[in-house]
């Protein structure tokens, strides 16, 4: 208000009156000379409707007092500083000394007004503005002491408060300080608790229409007898109370959360439940700030929706304890889904000046989600995605979303996974894409599944926030699961074009209803077109194989590592042989009959026989990355009916059995009956019989015989068959 004309109070003590004139006309003459400094409090937050709890200031910092920290001593806040608190309240400093806010003023301590820390100061100026502008504020409160250290009649036993709203009504007020202590040069200072709010201020000054101010959205006291150079002064404001707030650091007894750091006093608590059966109980946390113990009493007050619980009543307390009361209030869980409240009231039956305090329990009710899908079946062909969808809520309630906690797919599919955490809430729908991996399978209806695990959950989400809430009474959340298929055709032939460096997995491939070929693993090594085509079988004398061939051409020429995998109909495996007899075939041109595809290769030295996958024998004999001593590897994997070799030679391929091989000696599938084979039987018997083994020793693949080997190779061998596992369980 500096450089305008304040108006003159209507309400001056009489005992009072001389001496407060003529200070208010030094004070006006002195404002047409310069500008006063000020201590000013500017409190202001937007939007109003947030401000549903009060604010109190204690002064005192930290989670034990206030919630946050006052500018430290022994600086404090210097004069033209400003501090904003985490409530809205901007506090300026224009007193033209420093502002504290602690216990270190010299004589405010002697007031039985002013306890502990406080704000104060040794001013050089008697002003203090306060801008409450945007709280809406109905009624202030807060102890003040003054002392000046001269004659007695320079400390006043009053102050004089003026008033605005945010309307512009504007009035005054002047409390007495009734309360007398010793002050500084042990004369008497004045003190009290100073009190006013909108139910008795008026529009004296007829600012807008004399009528009744609709809050109070400013106001400043006069410190007449602090505005002097020649003696000490001090004052300090102590327990500063907004809209009747009572919170940390007081001497009172409050509802708190936070384990006492944040009164709730006029809030509401809010809680979540799912719908159910029995009932739903709700708690409250009381904090006694005071220095001395006491007792309070916990009342659930009529009109509400909650039905009362275990009420605390005269229950001991003590100071700085703060104490949660479980289940003092309920709700019946098979009430329709909405909103309940009850207000409480906390009573501090140890001190009755103390004000009670109201805090509201409100708690929502959930119904559960219900949610629809296309479960029974996903037509991948026809491009349709995974959806999940959740009701909406009922008219004026609530329905719990859920939320992904995991997934699974199943068959020759990939999801866009919903990823963890992803929700659907009330009314929404969720989806992912599918997509079908046709490299390697045969022609036909191919099917999976895809799994989603859930969560019941609550969110609060509008146009200001998002946030998970806690949900009592969660209930499991069934498993979903969605039937997915793909009708694939007959794939003929198939070309890719590959960039040196690139992979050669799952880029080609093609596919009938008895067969499939595809690459799996192998780099290419120069920028090349490589093709896949079916072709009729050139010998079927020499072979007896499962389908039709494949001729594969690679543009760049052979000479790449790769990998060939062919997937095969387990029905249609040759007569007479077990699955585990199957190998991948190629056409040698130049005998002009089928032979093992790995003969073809640059070399065999490293040929190897692994029983599964291509991907177990890569991790484990593989070494983890193809390279050139995995060169003639091959294997079968009869759980997913997968015929591979690694191979560096392109011509025709098949899957299948050569038709000249014994039906139970080649045991290792590399063209010959020998010791290695009976080391396969050895650890495998299953393999084939021993037998036949011994019948063939020693013959090669295109001589089929019945010759039994030398008896001294044999008693060797067979001495060894009880002699290796034996050896093995001493390793």
């Amino acid at each position: 208000m500096c450089g305008q004309e304040q108006p003159v109070p209507h309400h001056i003590p009489q005992a009072s009156e001389k001496g407060y004139l003529m200070n208010l006309l030094l004070l006006r003459a002195t404002r047409v000379l310069f500008c006063l400094p000020l201590l000013q409090v500017t409190l202001s937050v937007a939007p109003t409707s947030l401000w549903a709890q009060s604010v109190f200031y204690s002064f005192t910092s930290g989670p034990g007092g206030d919630g946050f920290d006052w500018p430290a001593s022994p600086t404090g806040l210097l004069d033209g500083d400003y501090f904003y608190t985490p409530d809205g309240v901007e506090f300026d400093n224009y007193i033209s000394n420093n502002l504290f806010f602690d216990d270190n003023y010299l004589v405010s301590g002697n007031s039985s007004d002013i306890d502990g820390d406080a704000m104060w100061g040794n001013p050089n100026s008697g002003t203090v503005d306060f801008y409450l502008s945007g709280l809406s504020v109905q009624s202030v409160a807060f102890n003040f002491a003054q002392s000046v250290g001269g004659a007695p009649f320079l400390t006043d036993d009053y102050i004089y408060i003026y008033i605005e709203d945010s309307e512009g009504r504007a009035t005054d007020f002047v409390p007495s300080l009734n309360n007398s202590f010793t002050g500084l040069g042990g004369f008497d200072g004045y003190s009290d608790l100073v009190q006013f709010d909108t139910s008795f201020l008026i529009d004296d000054y007829d600012s807008v229409d004399g009528g009744p101010l609709v809050d109070i959205d400013y106001f400043y006291i006069e410190l007449y007898s602090l505005d002097n150079t020649s003696e000490p002064a001090e004052f300090a404001i102590d327990n500063f109370s907004l809209n009747g707030g009572g919170g940390n650091g007081s001497d009172l007894l409050y509802p708190s959360v936070n384990g006492g750091q944040t009164n709730v006093t006029d809030s509401t608590l809010g809680s979540n439940s799912l719908r159910g059966t029995g009932t739903f109980g709700r708690g409250v946390e009381v904090t006694n700030d005071a220095a001395s113990a006491t007792t309070y009493t916990v009342e659930l007050l009529p009109g509400g929706d909650l039905a009362p619980g275990t009420l605390p009543s005269a229950a001991p307390i003590n100071p700085g304890e703060t104490i949660f009361s479980s289940d003092i209030a309920t709700i019946d869980r098979s009430l329709p889904s909405g909103t309940y409240e009850s207000d409480l009231n906390i009573v501090n039956n140890g001190v009755p000046l103390d004000p009670d305090n109201v805090v509201t329990l409100s708690v929502d009710l959930y119904e559960s989600e219900s949610l629809s899908g296309n479960f029974s079946g996903v037509d991948v062909k026809a491009f349709e995605d995974v959806s999940l969808s959740n009701a909406e809520a009922p008219a004026g309630g609530f329905r719990a979303a859920v939320k992904v906690t995991g997934s699974q797919t199943t068959g020759p599919f990939e999801v866009d996974d919903f990823p963890v955490d992803q929700r659907v809430l009330d009314g929404e729908t969720i989806q992912a894409n599918v997509v079908f991996r046709r490299f390697g399978q045969l022609s036909g209806l191919r099917e999976g599944t895809y799994t989603v695990s859930l969560e019941q959950a609550a969110f609060v989400v509008n146009q200001f926030v998002d946030f998970e809430v806690f949900l009592a009474n969660k209930e499991p959340v069934p498993d979903k699961t969605w039937d997915l298929d793909y009708l694939l055709t007959n794939s003929n032939n198939d070309n890719a074009n590959f960039t040196a460096g690139f992979s050669y997995a799952n880029r080609l491939g093609v596919n009938r209803f008895e067969v499939a070929a595809t690459l799996i693993d192998g780099t290419s090594s120069k920028n090349q077109g490589v093709s896949m085509q079916f072709m009729t079988d050139p010998d079927p004398a020499s072979a007896d194989i499962i389908g039709e061939p494949v001729d594969l051409v690679f543009g760049g020429g052979a000479g790449d590592l790769y990998v060939l995998q062919f997937t095969y109909d387990e029905s249609l495996v040759p007569s007479g042989f077990a699955e585990s007899q199957l190998q991948v075939l190629w056409y040698d041109t130049i005998a002009g009959e089928w032979d093992f595809a790995i003969d073809g290769n640059s070399s065999t030295s490293t040929s190897t026989f692994f029983a599964g996958s291509y991907s177990d024998y890569l991790a484990g004999p593989g070494g983890g990355v193809l390279d050139a001593g995995d060169l003639s590897a091959f294997g079968v994997d009869e759980t997913n009916n997968h015929a591979w070799a690694v191979l560096d030679h392109a011509s025709l391929f098949a899957v299948g059995v050569l038709t000249s091989t014994p039906m139970s000696a080649d045991f290792d599938f590399d063209g010959d009956v020998d010791g290695n084979d009976f080391l396969v039987w050895q650890r495998n018997p299953s393999v084939g019989n021993l037998s036949d083994w011994q019948a063939n020793y020693g013959q090669p693949l295109t001589a089929v015989s019945t010759v039994v080997p030398e008896p001294a190779v044999l008693i060797l061998l067979l001495s060894a068959m009880v002699f290796l596992p034996s050896l093995r369980q001493a390793i």
